[in-house]
């Protein structure tokens, strides 16, 4: 074993050498490294290996090559890099391919290897590690496309690129991203070619106008990619919109496009994107275009989609009409041409409505469009229908409350009783696991609008099942500190205490609440503490931190620090014991 240790550690004394010559280490700095790398050398020797080993000395090496960088600039010295940096990067390459032969499931391993072989521009050595890489995981599709990526952009071969990506997909052939990556690899390519045969014509070179004509320059070689995906995968329409936003980067794939719209229409008739898709293909004008551009283009638009729903009146493609809608309606612009979209947008939800069944989606989409351009008692209206259709719905009561409490055109008094009579509704609907959104915000607007109903909304929670009560019981007893005197919070903190279950922010809240005042009393908090491991030392090591670090001053802390390690096991005495060393260092 030291034989080893040795053997490595004196194939680095000609960089340390050169270190010292030149004067960008001393000798006592020398001596250091050669310790620290021994130490290194022999955990990397043991029968056990640890993964965390080689990513310290790996780590250690890193650093040494930016003291290395910092030293040199400071000095101006600029020569041996051959000697010195190269000789610790050869290192560094080779505890990195140990590493990833002993632990080659750890897939951030892999990629911390690749990011430091960009980092040095080692192309050739990340080549060979893809070719590694996809051996191990050659299952995920991803990292087929990064290591196309790669040669594609890095390494500048397309060849190679194209290569993997046909491997891809024979292990994938059923992989969408593989063939539209495929497909997007191509057109780059081609694009390549053409900027690169624009500039050729430029120059004094004597080209061939036929040229341009070349398959490869019209993008074929990318359209021959969809065919033949299209033709492997013919029932997935989104594999065929995928290809349409990667047509739309470049300038030369017209023709494709109406190919790819053509097989749409051909292969999906009844299908609710492909419409939507036909119909967003006429907007194309970029968000500065004058706005009659925009508005031609929205009519052709609306005109398919009107097309559509009439040949598949479908509660999906009305909502994909409506969220087209909605879409140009934020673009903003003009008063006028806003008006007009509010308007189409209106009407497409009246007609939606007729003729098909809401979703919950659509009601709360309609019940904002109507808010925001200012019809309150039209987005009433909806609301009724809504809650009518979908009782049970906790999105939507929340959206009719917050109507109701955003309505400025009736009287205080009247406001209150509506929103109170929408509030028990709510809750006497909607089931206790999906309503605490609800009292929450109940509870807000009491705060503000009606302080004398908060206790009453305080104990209605607290007779509901414990998803509701236990979170509200910390509030409870916030609001009793702030707004009661504390003699009467602390009565509220008894009366909570005696029920099951009690939620950890209740008693963290009475413990704030006692620290807060001006002499607190400890035995009230260290009382508090006491509940709260009752129901929860046996799984929260921060809680004991937090008793430990109250009582640190004193007696206590050795038997709190003894009854935590009693409590706790697995990685919660873990987590405690590291606290613990902290706290008693002055480090937590």
């Amino acid at each position: 074993m030291a034989e080893f240790v040795h053997q490595n550690i004196e194939e680095t004394l000609q960089e340390l050498e050169q270190l010292e010559r030149v004067g960008l280490f001393t000798k006592p700095e020398i001596k250091t490294i050669v310790k620290k790398r021994t130490n290194f050398e022999y955990r990397l020797v043991r029968l056990k290996k640890e993964k965390e080993d080689f990513l310290r000395y790996i780590q250690y090496e890193i650093n040494l090559l930016a003291l290395i960088k910092t030293r040199r600039e400071r000095l101006g010295y600029f020569f041996k890099k051959d000697e010195i940096e190269y000789a610790i990067i050869r290192r560094i390459q080779r505890l990195f391919r140990r590493a990833c032969t002993m632990f080659c499931d750890d897939q951030k391993l892999w990629f911390s290897h690749i990011q430091f072989c960009k980092k040095w521009n080692m192309k050739n050595e990340l080549s060979k590690l893809f070719t590694k890489l996809l051996k191990v995981y050659s299952k995920n599709p991803a990292l087929w496309i990064i290591a196309a990526k790669f040669q594609m952009e890095d390494n500048l071969s397309a060849e190679n690129a194209r290569s993997l990506l046909l491997r891809a997909i024979r292990h994938h052939p059923k992989s969408q991203k593989l063939r539209v990556e495929y497909f997007r690899m191509e057109l780059m390519h081609a694009d390549k070619q053409r900027k690169r045969w624009a500039v050729l014509k430029q120059s004094d070179v004597d080209v061939v106008e036929e040229g341009m004509e070349d398959a490869l320059l019209q993008g074929q070689v990318a359209r021959l990619v969809y065919k033949i995906a299209i033709q492997d995968m013919p029932d997935d329409i989104n594999l065929h919109l995928a290809f349409i936003p990667v047509c739309n980067k470049f300038d030369f794939t017209q023709d494709i496009k109406d190919e790819i719209y053509t097989d749409l229409q051909e292969a999906h008739p009844n299908n609710e994107l492909m419409w939507d898709a036909l119909a967003r293909r006429h907007l194309t004008a970029a968000r500065n275009e004058s706005a009659s551009i925009h508005l031609a283009e929205e009519s052709q638009c609306w005109t398919v989609y009107q097309t559509a729903a009439e040949r598949l009146p479908t509660t999906k493609m009305w909502t994909l009409f409506a969220d087209c809608c909605i879409e140009r309606l934020h673009l903003g612009g003009p008063s006028d041409v806003s008006d007009k979209r509010a308007k189409t947008a209106l009407k497409v939800f009246s007609t939606a409505h007729e003729k098909t069944k809401f979703t919950e989606d659509l009601y709360l989409k309609w019940m904002r469009l109507l808010q925001d351009i200012g019809e309150i008692d039209k987005a009433k209206e909806v609301a009724a229908s809504a809650i009518t259709s979908h009782q049970r719905s906790a999105d939507i009561w929340e959206a009719c409350l917050r109507l109701a409490m955003r309505d400025c055109g009736v009287d205080k008094q009247q406001q209150l009783d509506e929103v109170s009579q929408l509030f028990d509704s709510a809750i006497s609907f909607v089931k206790s696991k999906n309503a605490l959104p609800l009292w929450y915000l109940g509870l807000d607007w009491c705060l503000i609008m009606n302080p004398e109903n908060v206790h009453d909304i305080f104990k209605a929670a607290m007779k509901e099942p414990p998803v509701i009560s236990s979170p509200m019981q910390s509030r409870y007893l916030q609001w009793a500190a702030f707004t009661k005197e504390l003699k009467r919070a602390r009565k509220i903190y008894k009366r909570l205490s005696k029920t099951r279950p009690l939620s950890l922010d209740l008693f963290r809240q009475n413990i704030s609440m006692e620290l807060a005042q001006a002499e607190p009393d400890h035995s009230r908090v260290r009382r508090c503490y006491e509940d709260a491991l009752m129901e929860y030392g046996s799984t929260r090591p921060d809680l004991w931190l937090e008793y430990v670090r109250l009582e640190k001053d004193n007696v206590h802390a050795s038997e709190i620090h003894w009854r935590a390690t009693k409590a706790l096991s697995g990685s919660d005495l873990e987590e405690f014991t590291n606290g613990f060393t902290l706290l008693q260092t002055g480090h937590l």
